[in-house]
């Protein structure tokens, strides 16, 4: 029996396309490809044919879903996925499902398969074993060698059903077994080494400095967040319930990406290694985003699950667009390194600290919402006033206005305006060194 891969269907008048531009050339871990999208190890990964389908979509790279020892039987449950949504728009998902429950030789077989059809992609293979069985993940990485990926990642981030069984997320919350695996991974491959870490925890530097010392050739953060979905309040019973009973699941989604980015910050700035960023890239700019953190390389899951491999034209498109409004000659020219700004709290506190808000009164339309946060906030420091305004009302408009002595520069109300750039800081230099607001030395119930 043919595997996915292999079949007529999915193998008919395939052809490698190539990228929409030079530009989007990017180097990872030795390989060029075609653009730094690659599809993260999941459910999209799920089988041979469906990294072919990622290729055939424009995807530059993809990585199997995770493989386990051959030993180790793996039964999902039903449901396993949920997502969260506002707006129409999923925002976040859950998943409680495991790592691949296929057989490693049919995953070896369509490996080599695709090796010889897609020569130009990267293709990264993904293994788990157990934290404390060092001949386990020998024994995977030489399968992985036998097949031709260009890189390998270990998966030390699953956070759900995998750590019962001392995998997943339990291997990257202890430093030792981060440089045990890592270090007996890289001993035994052929090819670079990925180690993807958990985010639940409490110092990420630790163990990405584990994973370093263990030869590490790059880092993959994030894995998913702990996390519960939500609750049917009328049902009484959780979103993602299992006749009646959940689990601590992980949680991805645009909502993760503030997590992502702390730890594509810290772990840069502890190693230096390459990064491949994962977590909560839903649109072309969430991976600029990363990319100007430090990150190497762009992983995507969630939004594939929701959308579809065809959403990497868009991506592509993004980026091409991106470059031009920027000058940028290239993926490599356009990466920044703002890792770098990212410090303690102790240090912003010795940068000057002046700001104020302005209101541009000819785009403010008195919607009220900076007001009302500013008064529930504590400072108290915004009011409507009428303007005279004959052009667009019949004499006068209500306007935000800001009572400087108040403000404070939180930056509150530029958050919350619907405008853009209506509101805006700029430096008074009459706040400097930090002024307290009077209500921290005059009673406010008087």
């Amino acid at each position: 029996m043919r595997s996915p891969v292999e079949s007529d269907r999915c193998m008919l008048n395939r052809n490698e396309k190539r990228s929409m531009s030079q530009r989007l050339h990017t180097e990872f871990l030795g390989f060029e490809i075609e653009n730094p999208w690659c599809v993260a190890s999941a459910p999209p990964t799920a089988t041979g044919r469906l990294m072919a389908d990622a290729f055939d979509a424009g995807w530059g790279a993809a990585i199997m879903k995770t493989v386990g020892p051959v030993e180790e039987p793996i039964i999902n449950v039903a449901p396993r996925i949920q997502t969260m949504k506002k707006w129409n728009r999923e925002i976040a998902m859950q998943n409680i499902e495991l790592i691949t429950d296929r057989r490693l030789s049919v995953w070896l077989d369509e490996l080599k398969t695709l090796r010889k059809r897609y020569p130009k992609k990267m293709i990264i293979g993904s293994i788990m074993a157990p934290g404390h069985d060092m001949d386990a993940w020998a024994k995977l990485i030489e399968s992985m060698n036998q097949v031709g990926c260009n890189a390998v990642e270990l998966n030390l981030g699953c956070p759900h059903g995998m750590p019962e069984r001392d995998m997943g997320a339990v291997c990257s919350q202890d430093a030792e077994i981060v440089y045990n695996i890592v270090s007996t991974a890289k001993a035994a491959s052929k090819v670079p080494i990925l180690t993807k870490l958990t985010p639940n925890v409490t110092n990420i530097k630790v163990m990405a400095q584990a994973a370093k010392r263990g030869g590490a050739d790059a880092i993959t953060v994030i894995n998913t967040v702990n996390g519960i979905i939500g609750i049917d309040i009328y049902k009484r019973k959780p979103h993602l319930s299992v006749n009646g009973y959940t689990a601590v699941g992980g949680i991805s989604g645009n909502a993760v990406k503030p997590m992502g980015l702390k730890c594509v910050a810290e772990c840069k700035q502890e190693t230096g290694l390459p990064i491949s960023a994962t977590g909560g890239i839903a649109a072309w700019s969430d991976g600029v985003e990363y990319l100007l953190m430090g990150a190497d390389q762009l992983q995507v899951c969630t939004e594939i699950m929701i959308r579809g491999f065809k959403i990497v034209t868009g991506l592509n498109k993004g980026l091409e667009t991106y470059l031009d409004q920027m000058g940028f000659s290239s993926i490599a020219e356009a990466k920044g390194d703002l890792y770098k700004s990212v410090t303690s709290f102790g240090n912003l506190l010795k940068q000057s600290h002046s700001e104020k808000v302005q209101v541009n009164e000819e785009t403010c339309t008195g919607c009220n919402l900076c007001v009302v946060a500013c008064d529930n906030a504590g400072y108290d420091a915004l009011l409507l006033k009428e303007i005279s305004d004959t052009k667009r009302t019949q004499g006068t408009r209500k306007v935000a206005e800001v009572i400087v002595d108040k403000c404070t520069g939180c930056n509150l109300c530029v958050a919350v305006c619907p405008v853009p750039e209506c509101m805006s800081l700029y430096d008074s230099k009459k706040a400097f060194p930090y002024q307290l607001h009077s209500s921290y030395s005059e009673n406010t119930l008087r």
